[in-house]
């Protein structure tokens, strides 16, 4: 594992269980159990990481190690559910599913059926560790299990044998070999190179982006200990129409556009739900950032992931303001991003002791809140893809919260319809429903102040 994959590892304790679930809506019969698993293994083979659990070195004398589960049994990781009685079955039954802490002494995954949905359909629901997979990665994954078109494909060949497990006694070994070897490296590098210089601030960043005129939100507002409970939901926007807002305001995103309306979707909610106060607030949203270089296309497996911290403008204001004062961040951040090489990010972290970054990982709750919520955008394919001759309809995202985030927001485009997902901690914010019923109304306030400025 890699220095970030294990922080998501070690930040595991019940309550925050740190996994990702990818929402897959389906027109059609729903498939069988057996149906499924036999999808997974006509694929499994493009996907190593699925046969494969996590090692733990004694006296975490180094990171964790992937090894192959000499017991691996499909039948542990695909599950059949029929969908609860509600007004919303989906959501009901996302909810129930990611309240459950995954089984972190198997391979980090299992996929859940869900069938008897409305108008005839299915979903399946399928969980990832965020140990193992990043945002990318699982919509990757997903395009090896569905295909382009409805006949689909021959299965992969598969010659996979398991390799027996490692000792303890010569993992420790190889740990200490590894340190030795990265002790000696870096320190040549030292002697020969010397350190790398931080690249230089670019000439064209503009820092007055970062200085908000806003106070921060009081973090006890939306902030606090996360319980094991989640609540989701999700709701629809056709792309071709944020194409259109973005085209009409004449600057920006989509990107840009969806946080604004997150930025609305929260001051409604803080304001009228939670009674907090809002004018002359913000809160800072977390928005994790890809760092995927192209030499890793088609490799799956290892978080390669930043983040930005951008402060979303609450209170009532002009959303026209409110748009310009997100882009403005964004841009900023990437010009930043595009100036700094991915591996400055984490320098030295193969020297990282395993026990410190568990105690720090732990301590994390305890700590200042740094940031409010989480805005995740991942985009995926715009073409059908089909399961069995299903067509997939809708796609969706459920992402981790752990202390002290306690809502969090995805965003997932696919096949013209971008697809917003919210998930909060139920024993505090239940009503998912409601901000992203306010999300909603936030997209047509700057849909409409778009309209009025290119006319």
């Amino acid at each position: 594992m890699n220095l970030i994959d294990a922080s998501f590892l070690y930040s595991e304790d019940g309550q925050s269980h740190n996994d990702v679930g990818v929402v897959l809506v389906f027109d059609g019969p729903a498939p069988v159990r057996a149906d499924v698993m036999q999808l997974i293994a006509d694929r499994i083979a493009l996907v190593p990481r699925f046969r494969q659990k996590v090692k733990h070195i004694p006296y975490a004398m180094a990171l964790p190690v992937w090894m192959d589960d000499t017991a691996f049994d499909m039948t542990r990781h695909v599950h059949h559910h029929p969908a609860p009685p509600s007004p919303d079955p989906l959501g009901s039954a996302v909810s129930q599913l990611m309240s459950v802490p995954m089984d972190l002494t198997i391979p980090l995954w299992p996929t859940h059926l869900i069938t008897g949905l409305p108008d005839n359909r299915f979903a399946l629901v399928m969980r990832m560790h965020h140990a193992m997979v990043d945002g990318v990665d699982s919509i990757e994954i997903i395009r090896y299990l569905l295909r382009p078109d409805p006949q689909g494909e021959e299965p992969v060949l598969d010659t996979w044998v398991a390799r027996p497990e490692v000792p303890d006694a010569v993992l420790i070994s190889s740990a200490f070999t590894d340190a030795v070897k990265d002790a000696v490296n870096l320190w040549t590098q030292v002697m020969t190179k010397g350190y790398k210089a931080f690249p230089k601030m670019p000439e064209t960043l503009d820092l007055t982006a970062f200085m908000s005129p806003s106070l921060p939100l009081n973090p006890m507002a939306i902030n606090g200990p996360v319980s094991a409970g989640r609540a989701y939901a999700m709701t629809e926007v056709p792309l071709a129409r944020l194409k259109k807002i973005r085209r009409d305001l004449g600057a920006g995103t989509i990107n840009d556009v969806v946080l604004s309306a997150c930025a609305y979707g929260y001051t409604s909610v803080i304001n009228e739900y939670l009674n907090e106060q809002v004018e002359n607030r913000s809160i800072r949203a977390m928005v994790p950032v890809s760092l995927h270089s192209p030499e890793r296309e088609g490799i799956i497996g290892g978080n390669e992931i930043g983040a930005m911290v951008v402060e979303l403008p609450l209170g009532t204001m002009d959303p026209l303001e409110r748009h310009e004062r997100i882009r403005k961040q964004m841009e900023a951040f990437k010009t930043l991003k595009n100036a700094m090489p991915a591996d400055t990010i984490n320098p030295g972290s193969s020297m990282a002791s395993p026990m410190t970054l568990m105690m720090a990982s732990r301590m994390a709750s305890s700590a200042p809140v740094m940031v409010n919520t989480v805005i995740s955008n991942v985009p995926g394919p715009q073409h059908t893809l089909y399961l069995n001759g299903r067509p997939l309809v809708r796609m969706g995202a459920c992402i981790s919260l752990w202390t002290p985030l306690k809502i969090a927001i995805s965003i997932m485009s696919y096949d013209g319809i971008v697809t917003v997902s919210c998930v909060t901690d139920s024993a505090s914010f239940p009503r998912v429903h409601v901000l992203l019923d306010a999300i909603q109304a936030g997209l047509d306030d700057i849909e409409q102040a778009a309209v009025a400025r290119s006319s």
